[in-house]
């Protein structure tokens, strides 16, 4: 643990320990809420000062609703950036990746949609209120320097049968259904309900460009803002539709415990890097599904696989259609086609991912939570294939923390494990196996009275499984003393709850000031 503890630091040190997580984000956040204040303050300034016919009548309706459509333009555009995969895992690659937090991308997106839903409803309320005042004028003439001309329009006809009134209750509509499907509770059981209303994303964008057409106050310019992240997702989307229709031929399927599915399949075309993640499809089951998965092999083999936990509809039926007799081992074997004759699966990848980035340590911690431990299947393996062909590796050590409730999980990775422990050179890893579920009797007996003394009687690896939770304050603070002055990458694949302990012992246990840092990298799909 650093010398100095976390009470005796001074604000100045507590705000260089929490940049070297959150710095790049912190930036990002800062720049973001400049321009929505830049633009919105523009428009909102234009209207109130430049436009004083218009204020006149309106008052502060129009400021607020010209200053909100403002908003919405700056975050549509920007929604449409943070889902442009491919184009994210280039810049990961690139210097500008080093200062952009890329694998933020899906949070920040729902901080996008979070703002434009605000600056939605500030605009409806706005043009509701605006539409009453209009509606109440008595001299069509004092409506001049709003473009009405004949009769005072009525309320209803301007939110309903006018082009920007009737657009916008569509947008709202069509709002309404993508939000509300996009609640946990819904995609997670109902993906195919998420999956589609989510895609109706292409209406909101092209009504959208027509909601202003008419052009009573400005010309309609929200087609500008969308046609460069138009163009790149377009791009984006041929480049995934022709590479996902490359055939792909199922291998192996592995049916292991806890009702883990190993995918192994093969793709000419297929290159990746350790720590990367795919899409996969089954005609079969859903044309439109895709789901996302950690790779869990090395580049170094002559396929690709991952490792699928059993928990929801298309996993489900995935498992039923491969392993209807519910047997455990190899349940499929070269399989080209599905019963329909549709493609068996398609693959759509790879895709960057954070814990691609390990080999820039020569320390890391790679902690997994259950199925979590995927990307560290692959860095592990790839690890082990380095040494065999060079050697070595760029990692000094490597401490590998696994925590499961179920100690069949374990048996997903012995056989990689097992060898690494035999190929410790330099005793560069260090395998840590936590239990947090209960063992019955005889287990008990086996783990007390196990015959190898040398083995360990839950996973058969020489390192000994603990059980309980990890005490994550006394393993970091040991690391730290360890590797004093040094950058250590922390990565996790796993709950958020236990995301949310790593992260706030990398940031108790960095110190800046010494150069002790713990770099904390999560998996977001």
């Amino acid at each position: 643990m650093s010398n100095k503890s976390q009470d005796t630091r001074d604000w100045k040190e507590r705000l260089n320990d929490y940049m070297v997580n959150d710095g790049p984000k912190v930036v990002v956040i800062i720049i973001w809420i400049i321009a929505n204040g830049v633009v919105f303050g523009e428009r909102f300034y234009h209207y109130y000062v430049d436009r004083k016919d218009v204020f006149k009548i309106l008052g502060h309706g129009v400021t607020f609703a010209r200053a909100s459509a403002g908003g919405i333009k700056l975050n549509s555009a920007l929604l449409l950036m943070t889902v442009l995969r491919n184009f994210l895992s280039w810049l990961r690659g690139t210097f500008v990746g080093s200062y952009l937090p890329v694998d933020k991308n899906i949070i920040f997106h729902r901080y996008l949609a979070w703002t434009v839903l605000g600056y939605t409803m500030m605009h409806i309320i706005s043009h509701f209120f605006n539409f009453k005042v209009i509606s109440t004028t008595t001299n069509v003439d004092d409506l001049a320097p709003l473009g009405i001309k004949g009769a005072v329009p009525s309320a209803t006809a301007l939110a309903f049968t006018s082009l920007p009134g009737s657009t916008g209750h569509i947008i709202t509509l069509i709002m309404v259904l993508m939000y509300s499907s996009a609640i946990k509770y819904i995609r997670g059981p109902m993906f195919n309900v998420f999956w589609f209303t989510h895609h109706l994303f292409i209406l909101y964008f092209g009504i959208t460009c027509f909601h202003g057409a008419s052009g009573l106050l400005e010309k309609p310019n929200f087609w500008m803002w969308f046609v460069g992240p138009g163009f790149l997702y377009t791009i984006e989307r041929t480049l995934r539709i022709a590479r996902g229709n490359q055939d792909t031929i199922l291998q192996l399927a592995i049916a292991h415990p806890s009702k883990v599915l190993e995918l192994q399949m093969k793709k000419s075309t297929f290159k990746y890097k350790s720590g990367q993640y795919l899409f996969l499809n089954c005609p079969y089951i859903a044309r439109q599904e895709w789901h996302p998965f950690t790779i869990t092999s090395a580049p170094e083999e002559d396929f690709v696989s991952v490792h699928i936990r059993i928990v929801g509809d298309w996993t489900g039926d995935l498992w039923n259609f491969l392993n209807p007799e519910k047997k455990l081992g190899v349940i499929q074997e070269n399989l080209l086609s599905a019963p329909d004759g549709s493609a068996i699966f398609k693959i759509d990848g790879p895709f960057g991912a954070a814990s691609e980035e390990v080999y820039d340590f020569r320390t890391v911690m790679l902690c997994a939570g259950g199925i979590g431990v995927t990307p560290f299947g692959s860095i592990l393996k790839n690890i082990r294939y380095k040494i065999e062909l060079q050697g070595e590796t760029n990692l000094q050590k490597v401490y590998f923390y696994w925590i499961s409730r179920d100690k069949n999980a374990f048996e997903w990775f012995n056989e990689v494990l097992a060898a690494l422990e035999q190929e410790n050179l330099n005793n560069f890893l260090e395998i840590h196996t936590y239990l947090t579920g209960q063992l019955n009797v005889e287990e008990i007996r086996n783990v007390m009275y196990g015959i190898d003394a040398e083995q360990d009687q839950i996973t058969g690896l020489q390192s000994p499984t603990h059980f309980g939770r990890p005490n994550w304050k006394e393993i970091f603070g040991q690391i730290g003393q360890r590797h004093a002055g040094q950058t250590i990458g922390v990565f996790f694949c796993g709950p958020a709850v236990l995301s949310k302990q790593l992260y706030k012992m990398c940031v108790k246990f960095t110190d800046s000031t010494r150069g002790t840092r713990f770099k904390y990298h999560k998996e977001n799909f």
